[in-house]
């Protein structure tokens, strides 16, 4: 009698400790990145090569020299990377080169065409970046191009032209891309609001606009 009555009186208890344990593990799994979730949640993904520029990597708008040493003479080519990232190269084939290593993209065409391909037995590649301009018109002080540095943007550009003339327009200042899209800046506001400062790439174009006033 004892036995069973010891029985029947832990029974209650041991289903109230086994519902809070349960509360407090599933209420831990569902705590987001603030609280220590799960790594998933707490470790974003990477951004990808189209909205982040590398100066170490081939970008849009990049001249890009592809050489080529084989046994029968290629001529070299230089090529302008388009938005799509993707290039035509030798023979027509298309290699995407937007956002990797120059050396990347010349073993991959050099496996191209001796093993998957095997047109050549022994080829040599070189893809050489050449130099990086953004050019800089209209009511500045000094027009022209300017090597690409990384971390440009409009405003900076701008500055390296020797800045804005008595006559500029601050709040339609246009950038023109490589692949003909044309965006425009308010300087005046960006040069209180950094994050409307917008960055630049290689190849593209700003230009200043007068002002009716």
């Amino acid at each position: 009698m004892m036995r069973r009555f010891v029985q029947h009186a832990l029974v209650p208890w041991v289903v109230l400790l086994m519902v809070l344990c349960g509360g407090c593990q599933s209420g831990f799994e569902s705590t987001g990145p603030s609280g220590g979730g799960t790594a998933a949640s707490a470790n974003p993904a990477a951004p990808g090569t189209n909205g982040v520029f590398s100066i170490d990597r081939i970008a849009v708008g990049d001249i890009i020299r592809v050489m080529y040493e084989a046994s029968v003479p290629i001529a070299p080519s230089e090529i302008q990377v388009p938005e799509t990232g993707l290039v035509t190269i030798h023979m027509g084939e298309q290699v995407q080169v937007a956002g990797r290593m120059a050396a990347d993209v010349s073993k991959e065409i050099r496996d191209l065409f001796t093993i998957k391909k095997q047109m050549y037995k022994r080829l040599s590649i070189y893809v050489q970046v050449l130099g990086r301009t953004v050019s800089v018109g209209g009511e500045v002080r000094a027009t022209g191009s300017f090597p690409f540095e990384g971390g440009m943007t409009v405003l900076k550009a701008i500055n390296r032209a020797g800045g804005f003339t008595e006559y500029a327009d601050r709040k339609k200042v246009r950038i023109t891309r490589v692949n003909g899209q044309q965006i425009t800046v308010d300087c005046k506001a960006a040069l209180k609001k950094p994050e409307l400062d917008l960055p630049l790439y290689p190849g593209d174009r700003v230009d200043v606009l007068r002002s009716i006033l």
